[in-house]
């Protein structure tokens, strides 16, 4: 028997769309779990109960979704009633039983950055080390591919594919096309002459130092995950993962068009 876990918010499990699509489940006898991200023990969400994660709201609802079908090893369905929605279905383009028949085979497979070798904490769209002061710079050493590079900056942006159209993006970064596996480096408020951007293929290996005395943090998808002020160099490896988390996505074709869309407007 298929069980489906519900991932939102509070907010907007109220929006029209959400309740609609969960009075169709309970008419259609779909069994499914509600699970509330504001609520404390949503972290602890018990594993491997669930066949299908399907998330009700925006683009951070989304990746919370996915981090949660990434522990369980289960496919997940992004559905869209917020503000930003790149990540997202549309309600009216997705036929929830046929998914469920499908054995969920018609999904795509999204890879995440991950911080040395620690495939339990996934990135989907981006990591990011930045300053806690708003006085002084990091000083950060890059290296990748036996070349090496120094750089003074407010912080960095390891970005994937996905995560192109956000904090990348919004630093100056390229918009890639998500079916292009790869990942981003992109500076932020470099003072030290940088390129704007790095664009590396996907089995690159990412060695980031950042230098002694600095106070900073470590940001996966926006959510605060360390906070680092040492006496010594900190190392940090960045790769993107050997395994992939199946997505289920409406088109085959990449949504740079819903995305220039909203920032052009």
């Amino acid at each position: 028997m298929v069980k489906l876990a519900i991932v939102s918010s509070k907010k907007y499990l109220k929006s029209k769309q959400a309740t609609e699509f969960v009075e169709y489940l309970d008419n259609q006898e779909i069994s499914y779990e509600k699970l509330i991200i504001e609520d404390p023990g949503f972290k602890n969400t018990p594993k491997n109960i669930f066949n299908l994660i399907i998330s009700i709201g925006g683009d951070g609802t989304a990746l919370k979704a996915m981090k949660l079908g990434w522990i369980n090893s289960v496919p997940v369905l992004n559905l869209g009633s917020g503000r930003v929605g790149y990540l997202v279905n549309s309600f009216e383009n997705i036929d929830i039983q046929k998914i469920i028949k499908s054995d969920f085979n018609n999904f795509k497979t999204r890879v995440p950055i991950i911080q040395n070798d620690h495939e339990e904490e996934p990135a989907f769209n981006e990591i990011v080390l930045i300053k806690n002061s708003p006085t002084r710079m990091l000083d950060i050493q890059i290296e990748t591919y036996d070349q090496k590079v120094s750089l003074r900056a407010d912080g960095i942006i390891i970005s994937t594919s996905m995560g192109s159209t956000a904090y990348n993006y919004s630093a100056g970064g390229p918009i890639v096309q998500t079916s292009v596996e790869s990942l981003i480096i992109t500076p932020i408020s470099p003072f030290t002459k940088f390129p704007r951007s790095i664009v590396l293929d996907k089995h690159s290996e990412i060695k980031i130092t950042v230098l002694k005395n600095q106070g900073f943090s470590v940001q996966f998808d926006g959510t605060e995950l360390q906070q680092c002020n040492e006496t010594k160099d900190l190392i940090f490896t960045y790769k993107l993962s050997g395994n992939h988390l199946k997505v289920l996505e409406e088109s085959n074709e990449p949504k740079l068009d819903h995305f220039l869309n909203q920032i052009l407007r």
